[in-house]
């Protein structure tokens, strides 16, 4: 190696170490205390080898040169003595330890010098005095050197390197054996000077990073007591509380009424107080591979959110468990309250229809399960929102809830409101008759009178589809669908019905939705459709004073669809509007030929009213054809007055001041009021064909045609008895004073003449096809 090299390592070896500051102040500690022991050992040993020499040496030799020596020591303790109370800084700390170097290269070669002068003067066994002063000065010195590292190896080498030079050079066997035996003690001494430096550095590194961790865990729980989280920590043998921060202790003050004891008094007491059964918690709380944890825990009417999680030392020990809490009574009840919300119907209580769809899959999702299903759904409840207010609406949906769960509360029935004025029942069997006489049971009480109010009661009905598990369906989807399948059926028989889901019904509803297809499509190209004319008569004149416009479809399939199959499927898919717009526009234009100038009535459906396109549609039907408005008359059904009654009675009054004719259609049957008469000024009441017919053979029916046509005589509107089909039919209506007539006895519908060869030509094919 390069000898600069090594000589510059050897220089690093021997200075004063600056990494590590609180290293340097440990060490000018440690030698604050051992340097006067050093000095003392130094001067002693001085004054005893000067004594020895004191009648063979020079006084300056023996007496001057000790008082010098112990005037430079005791100097050097005076200023290590000056410095034991001053503030110690790391620069002051590093300039002393840096001169303590200097100071022992100087000690070591001042007094041994001084030795070797006073060696020729003594004798064999006062020169061995001198080789024993040498080795216990430096021993003594690099010992009480022994924290600062650079200036003990420093003795070791200027002391050692001069007493072995010395006695080895003096040829005397004893002193060269001596300084063999100096090598070998030094070098043990050097060994044993390193090996105590180094542990005397780990253990100011272990001191400094334990007070580290000390200043941290004390700074962490200054801040933990300063958290705005409730903590707490527990001895993990016991269960006793071992710290508590301030947030605990002002939380446990306010519901230190429900507890055995006082916040102060928390630290060592056991976490036992917070349960009424605490095993449960000291189990998991006696595990930490039970932890983290979570937990509500109620303590009277307050709810503890208690989360706990495990601590453990910097090796992974686990020392205990760590809790934090809070008093979330006020969040708890909004989360139940939200949980309600969203699992619950508001107005009724009943699960809803997210809820009741949860139960129904998990029940199904058990092998072997076997429900029921129920699909409810109240008949004429639109009818009662609509006209006796939402208010009324929700007491008589709360009622019907109230009914339901009187009616359904056998063990696992669940019933559940599936939206608006649908319910749906889910019962723990599959047995048909069983859920039959349950669905019996429902329509008969939902169907008695319900009291709204002190002065006002009504009475609606209930249809109900049953389906049934596994045997008509194996998922919630399928089970609801068939059921609901089941009550479309129950509502077409008539209502207040209920019915069994059978395979048939699925094939009718199908067919059903393959019929709305084909509405679909013909009304987008029109071929097929087509619009049939029936006269309405007048009884005096004999002359047709209108002629009614009804829609007819030829499928190319299926042949003539009959109105009643395909008008229902058009309203309940919204194609009415389509439908209605087309009827309207064609009997317009055919009107507007009509030499004759009849009035063409064309049928307005309960849905084409109160939505604000009524009035323009037949604007622009009017424009289009030319047709004069007086020409035309909109038949409308008191059905139709019933829902949103007064944004209906508006679209007609616009439809009065155009000078179009409004006509009430199917007077008699369904809702029939006088109030109708009195809220609109009709032009013209049709009188239903079934009183008509019934008229001849029943006094009652005779009655109704009589009251309806003098009626309408006093309110000065036309009467229109249909379904006079017999010579007796217009002697009857005649002799009860209608004003006109329509029916099979004057003609039956007729095509357009310019639709008459088409129609003709449809019909010798429908007739060829059923021949074939």
């Amino acid at each position: 190696m390069n000898p600069k090299s090594i000589c510059a390592g050897i220089a690093t070896f021997l200075s004063v170490r600056t990494g590590n500051p609180e290293l340097l102040k440990a060490q000018f500690a440690a030698l604050s205390r051992l340097i006067p022991l050093m000095y003392f050992i130094l001067v002693a040993d001085a004054w005893v080898l000067a004594g020895t020499f004191i009648h063979r040496a020079p006084l300056w030799l023996t007496l001057y040169a000790s008082l010098l020596l112990t005037a430079i020591c005791l100097s050097r303790l005076v200023v290590w003595w000056k410095k034991r109370n001053v503030a110690l800084t790391v620069e002051t700390a590093f300039a002393e330890l840096r001169r303590a170097n200097r100071v022992a290269a100087a000690l070591t070669v001042v007094f041994p010098a001084w030795a070797f002068a006073l060696f020729s003067y003594g004798d064999a066994l006062e020169q061995s005095h001198v080789a024993f002063f040498l080795v216990i000065s430096i021993l003594g010195t690099m010992f009480c050197l022994i924290h600062l590292r650079s200036a003990a190896l420093i003795v070791a080498a200027v002391a050692g390197s001069a007493f072995v030079v010395f006695f080895a050079s003096t040829g005397q066997p004893v002193f060269i054996g001596m300084a063999v035996n100096v090598v070998f003690v030094i070098g043990a001494s050097v060994v044993v000077v390193l090996i105590q430096n180094r542990d005397f550095v780990r253990m100011v590194n272990a001191s400094i990073a334990a007070r580290s961790k000390e200043q941290a865990q004390n700074r962490l729980l200054r801040m933990i007591d300063d958290m705005p989280v409730a903590v707490m920590t527990v001895e993990p043998d016991t269960l006793k509380i071992n710290y508590v921060n301030e947030t605990s202790k002002r939380l446990v003050r306010r519901i230190e009424h429900l507890l055995p004891i006082k916040a102060d008094d928390l630290p060592g007491t056991c976490i036992d107080v917070f349960h009424r059964h605490p095993q449960h918690q000291r189990r998991i709380l006696g595990d930490p591979a039970n932890l983290p944890h979570n937990a509500r825990i109620s303590l009277g009417p307050e709810v503890i959110d208690l989360k706990v999680s495990a601590v453990t030392d910097t090796d992974g020990t686990y020392i205990g468990p760590m809790l934090t809490w809070a008093l979330v009574t006020k969040e708890a009840e909004s989360e139940r309250r939200i949980f309600q919300m969203a699992h619950y119907d508001i107005l009724t209580g009943l699960p809803n229809r997210i809820t009741f769809h949860e139960e129904l899959d998990k029940r199904l999702g058990t092998p072997g399960n076997r429900v029921g299903l129920l699909f409810v759904d109240l008949d004429g409840f639109k009818l009662v929102n609509d006209t006796r207010g939402h208010r009324i609406g929700d007491i008589l949906l709360t009622q019907v809830a109230s009914r339901l769960r009187a009616t359904c509360n056998s063990p696992a029935t669940v019933v559940g409101r599936l939206g608006g004025d649908e319910f749906a029942v889910l019962v723990p069997h599959d047995n048909a008759e069983e859920a039959a006489l349950l669905a019996a049971r429902v329509v008969a009480f939902l169907s008695e009178p319900y009291d709204l109010d002190y002065d006002r009661s009504i009475q609606i009905t209930a249809s109900v589809g049953i389906a049934l598990a596994p045997l008509h369906g194996e998922d919630g989807e399928t089970l609801l669908s068939r059921a609901d399948i089941a009550l479309h059926v129950a509502k077409t028989a008539g209502k207040g019905e209920f019915r069994m889901f059978q395979p048939e019904m699925e094939a009718r509803i199908q067919e059903r939705m393959r019929l709305e297809a084909r509405l679909q499509a013909t009304l987008k190209s029109e071929e097929g459709l087509f619009v049939f004319y029936q006269s309405i008569i007048g009884i005096d004149s004999g002359t047709v004073t209108a002629r009614e416009a009804l829609v007819r479809w030829y499928h190319p399939e299926r042949g003539w669809i009959s109105p009643g199959e395909f008008v229902p499927v058009a309203e309940q898919s919204g194609l009415i509007d389509q439908l209605g717009g087309f009827v309207l526009n064609t009997a317009c234009r055919d009107a507007a030929r009509w030499t004759d100038g009849a009035r063409v009535a064309v049928n307005i459906s309960a849905s084409q009213i109160g939505k604000g396109t009524l009035v323009p549609s037949i604007l622009a039907a009017l424009e289009a054809s030319g047709l004069p408005p007086e020409r035309l008359e909109i038949e409308v059904t008191e059905t139709a007055l019933l829902y949103d009654e007064r944004d209906t009675t508006a679209e007609l009054q616009q439809l009065r001041k155009l000078g179009v004719r409004v006509a009430l259609d199917d007077f008699g049957t369904g809702y029939s009021s006088l109030a109708h008469l009195r809220a609109f000024p009709f032009d013209k009441i049709k009188i239903d064909g079934s009183f008509v017919r019934d008229a001849v053979d029943r006094p009652d029916c005779a009655a109704v045609v009589q009251v309806v046509a003098s009626l309408g005589k006093r309110l000065g509107v036309t009467t229109v008895a249909e379904g006079v089909e017999t010579q007796a039919h217009l002697d009857r209506v005649r002799e009860e004073g209608c004003t006109e007539v329509q029916g099979y006895l004057f003609g039956r519908l007729k095509p357009d003449e310019r639709d008459a060869p088409l129609v003709e030509e449809l019909n010798r094919r429908a007739r060829e096809a059923a021949t074939a």
